[in-house]
């Protein structure tokens, strides 16, 4: 299908390859393309290693996590690298401080966890969290209409520093999610979407505009950073109206495994592990409840990555 594709997608899926560790390009078993949202850093909540190991092992043995960057010095540092330390690999979503900084810290959490970091994901949603970056500031959506100027001046700036890093430069990087694909693509390894399916959603339709978006960074791959199905909220949510939890265990068996039939799909992370109480939206994405006991999506969704 070579003639389908540009020469420059094609020089660009060719010039990953070398940065790309083998356990990357080797991840075909089912449980080691699926990711959840984590918040290590977040110590006075369930996230805690205590917690979450447990819970990715009724999840199937599920090892891999998103979240932000780690910081030295803070209290979840101990967490992120317990973590690590139990099988855990990481996608750490940046955010934009000082670039010496995060690769500094990226170095040192290397040496406590080595071969902890499976990828690097670019600035979450700059569309709703505009970049400012060397005196640059992005207007807000910016990002959805190609107007992010400060964000691609960070991006190109992390990229070289990374890449010019011996520790650091093997580790694959993810583009920002959903939009300038193509813009990013010179950067990034993956293509990268956020999915929260409403009731009316063709899931096959939505995987193959993925697919599309995917295409057009010229990459083979891409990784869906966040899918999920609240419980919470009402008519009125961000994302979609909320589903039953029978309901939510359905759908994201559907949606995990029809995920893992497109070979275009890397990984797909559900968003989150846990739930936080409460009856809002955003508290009620968790595969567990918040007094850590499994909702039913976890036998379900272990069903099909088992």
């Amino acid at each position: 299908m070579l003639n389908t594709l540009s020469r420059r997608q094609v020089m660009a899926g060719l010039a990953v390859l070398p940065f790309m560790r083998a356990p990357v390009l080797a991840a075909t078993l089912r449980v080691e393309r699926i990711m959840v949202q984590g918040r290590p850093q977040d110590t006075g909540s369930l996230y805690k290693v205590r917690n979450i190991v447990p819970a990715l092992d009724q999840l199937g043995g599920v090892r891999r996590m998103r979240c932000r960057e780690p910081y030295s010095g803070t209290p979840g540092w101990n967490t992120y690298v317990g973590l690590a330390r139990e099988g855990v690999r990481f996608c750490f979503t940046l955010s934009v401080r000082a670039i010496a900084t995060t690769l500094a810290d990226l170095k040192a959490f290397l040496v406590a966890a080595p071969g902890s970091i499976w990828a690097i994901e670019f600035p979450n949603e700059p569309d709703l969290n505009p970049v400012t970056y060397k005196g640059q500031s992005d207007p807000r959506l910016g990002f959805r209409t190609g107007d992010a100027p400060a964000l691609m001046a960070f991006i190109a700036d992390f990229t070289a520093a990374l890449r010019a890093d011996p520790a650091l430069a093997a580790i694959p990087l993810i583009a920002s999610n959903d939009y300038m694909q193509a813009e990013q693509g010179a950067f990034a390894d993956f293509g990268n979407a956020h999915v929260y399916p409403r009731a009316a959603t063709a899931v096959g339709d939505r995987l193959t505009r993925f697919g599309e978006q995917v295409a057009a960074g010229g990459h083979a791959q891409g990784v869906l950073t966040e899918w999920g199905r609240t419980t919470g909220g009402d008519a009125k949510n961000a994302t979609a109206p909320p589903v039953t939890l029978d309901q939510q265990a359905t759908l994201l068996a559907s949606d995990v495994a029809a995920a893992l039939e497109r070979p275009f799909v890397h990984t797909i992370s559900l968003y989150e592990l846990f739930a936080w109480g409460g009856t809002s939206e955003m508290n009620n994405f968790g595969l567990f409840n918040a007094d850590l006991t499994p909702r039913p999506a976890v036998a379900t969704i272990r069903a099909v990555i088992g």
